[in-house]
């Protein structure tokens, strides 16, 4: 059993809704899914052009154009742990947490937020904002409904590790040592009417519509 290393407000599946930056620029339109277990945590970052990948009849990197690869690229998401100090409810009455992030695998080699995070729970729990302590951003995360029927994490067979909140699942695999630099794998999934879980968004856009396998390693 693994240790909490979250309050259970903080559990669940988050959507993003929007970010905003210290020069006034909003980001409205990426994906951006984190699931969070009771300490582990994945979390899939594709710009709204990336996501559009997922349509455009592509079979693997070689059908990629330079634009295409760019955008692929860019993506932020990471999967390891989440730290948070209690909830502790202010004068003013907002409930609030310091949470900190340690990737295992990142997308990235170099975080683009690797500050803590000061985060602020609506009256009903299903908002939190987020700050960073520079003021470099401040952003809306708004809880999936049902999201915390089941949390799960697992290493499956084909060697990918696999972080479940409810019906929606990151599949992470990390290929980059063996094959292509972008062959990083981090794909939103959601679960079917066939109690299957289909990709709907990837950093690996030809994985759409595919099931996840999940037999254990």
């Amino acid at each position: 059993m693994t240790l909490a290393t979250v309050p259970d407000e903080l559990q669940g599946c988050w959507q993003r809704a929007w970010i905003e930056f210290a020069d006034g620029t909003r980001d409205d339109t990426s994906l951006v899914i984190w699931l969070q277990l009771p300490s582990l945590m994945a979390d899939v970052r594709l710009s709204a052009d990336a996501v559009a990948l997922g349509a455009a009849g592509l079979t693997g990197f070689a059908d990629c154009s330079l634009a295409q690869l760019q955008l692929l690229a860019a993506s932020e998401s990471s999967a390891g742990a989440t730290s948070c100090t209690p909830i502790a409810v202010g004068a003013d009455g907002v409930h609030r947490a310091t949470a900190s992030w340690t990737s295992v695998v990142g997308f990235q080699a170099v975080s683009a937020f690797p500050e803590p995070g000061l985060l602020e729970f609506g009256a009903d729990g299903t908002v939190m904002i987020e700050r960073a302590p520079s003021g470099a951003y401040v952003e809306e995360w708004r809880l999936v409904p049902g999201s915390r029927d089941v949390l799960e994490h697992a290493v499956l067979a084909n060697g990918g590790e696999w972080y479940r909140a409810g019906s929606a699942g990151v599949f992470v695999h990390d290929r980059r040592r063996a094959a292509a630099a972008l062959d990083c794998e981090f794909s939103l999934a959601r679960l079917g009417p066939d109690d299957a879980f289909v990709i709907e968004a990837s950093t690996l856009p030809w994985r759409v519509g595919a099931v996840v396998a999940l037999a254990l390693g």
